[in-house]
Parts: C-alpha cells; sequence; structure tokens
C-alpha cells in the first residue's frame, strides 16, 4: 500500500476528473431481429460480456510500440489493462512530444486531437510544478504515475469508461519528493483490432468526488476495485 500524501491536485484540468461501479454480466441489444420460424422476429442479443466484479490483474499486451504496451484483448479486462497501461506512460512524463507520441499510439484513430491536446496539457503539468514549459529538464526533476485501482461504467462490447484512481509521485530539482492521487475518466473504444483512448478526461461527467487514498477502506466504501499489476509483458 502505498502512504500518498499531497497538498494539492497536480494533474492538469484536461485529464483529472471522475464513477459508479458496474458489476456483473450484461447483454447487449443490437439493431435488428432474426425470425425463429414461426414467422416471428426475435431480438438479437450480443454474448454476455464478462465484467470484472473484484480486483483485476492486468493483462500485459502483446507487443511494444513506442515504448507502450499495445495489443490487449478484447475484453472488458483487457480495456482496463489497456487504459492502465496508456494513462500510466501519458500521465508520467514531463516532455509533451513523447505525451503526443503516447496518444498517436494509444488515441482511437476518430479523435484526431488526442496528441495536441496531451502535449497542451503536459505543458500545463510543467507550469503547475512550476518547472520550465518547455526544454530538457535535469535530474532528479520524474513525475511517474501508477494506476492503483478501477471502477466501470457503460460497458458494451466495444467501447467502456474506465475510470482508474492513480498514485504519482513528483520529485524536484532538489530531490524532495511529493505525492498525491488523481482520477482519471478513460473513454476506451475498440478500434483497429485494439483497445484505444476515444477520451480521456473529458468525458461530460465531474467524478472528482469519488478522490481517496488508493488502497485504503476510504477508497473501498467509494467503489474502488483493486488493479494487480501484471507478471509479464510485451516483448
Amino acid at each position: 500500500m502505498r502512504n500518498l500524501i499531497g497538498a494539492k491536485r497536480l494533474f492538469p484540468g484536461a485529464l483529472a476528473a471522475g464513477v459508479v461501479l458496474v458489476i456483473g454480466v450484461i447483454t447487449v441489444p443490437l439493431i435488428g431481429g432474426r425470425d425463429g420460424g414461426d414467422g416471428v422476429k426475435k431480438p438479437v442479443t450480443a454474448p454476455p460480456v464478462a465484467v470484472p466484479s473484484g480486483l483485476l490483474a492486468v493483462v500485459p499486451g502483446a507487443r511494444t510500440a513506442d515504448g507502450i504496451q499495445v495489443g490487449f484483448p478484447h475484453t472488458t479486462a483487457g480495456a482496463v489493462s489497456a487504459a492502465s497501461e496508456y494513462v500510466d506512460a501519458a500521465a508520467s512524463t514531463l516532455d509533451p512530444d513523447y505525451a503526443a507520441s503516447v496518444m498517436r499510439v494509444a488515441g482511437d484513430p476518430s479523435n484526431t486531437a488526442l496528441p495536441a491536446n496531451l502535449a497542451a496539457s503536459t505543458v500545463k503539468l510543467r507550469g503547475d510544478l512550476q518547472l520550465p514549459s518547455d526544454g530538457p529538464l535535469d535530474p532528479p526533476v520524474t513525475f511517474q504515475t501508477t494506476a492503483q485501482m478501477y471502477q466501470l461504467r457503460n460497458v458494451a462490447p466495444d467501447e467502456v469508461l474506465v475510470l482508474l484512481l492513480t498514485g504519482s509521485t513528483f520529485v524536484n530539482s532538489h530531490g524532495a519528493m511529493a505525492q498525491t492521487t488523481g482520477v482519471f475518466p478513460v473513454q476506451m473504444h475498440w478500434a483497429a483490432g485494439d483497445w484505444k483512448i476515444q477520451a480521456i478526461g473529458r468525458t461530460g461527467q465531474d467524478y472528482s468526488g469519488l478522490m481517496a487514498t488508493p488502497d485504503t477502506q476510504a477508497a473501498v466504501n467509494h467503489g474502488w476495485l483493486a488493479l494487480i499489476a501484471a507478471s509479464g509483458g510485451a516483448s
């Protein structure tokens, strides 16, 4: 368990915001129907969507692209795992160019604004941390984010809203450390044979009321479920 401290949230407004837990198994109706042999059209439903209802072991991606794992299974667990991987990468960098690069890999092709938006959010984060807005940063300056718990909403075969409760550690130029938490709503969409981010942060609803320190009873009371790191990764 991490004992996260932090005086204020250090996340840009475009990335930080907040969900309701969806559990069990659902069926998703499709448009249209089929003839049951009696001349009456029968409703057509998709196969049940398995929805995690407890702690989730993160599924590793099948391969890597630009330093992040991709190639996640077409399951709800795969969507959560992809969201965790992508947010960890995009929210752990202080390099706007790399943030944009992550979104070019992880972002839904239909949302062409994502790379530029993430780059702008990274610039804002540097400002919030009282760092220069551009250029390289000398050691020991680092910013590391890890998704630690999750919630789900609006689960369907090809899309799901994944809520991630994260812990972040910032180390400044003097080596002083600050820790904080964040809530990231991530709209995931199955596109081009993989899970992609369709939207992050700006999903039309404020989930900041779900803020809690990860891995605490308070987090559990808010409906958060644990994420367990993958034992292996893509090569």
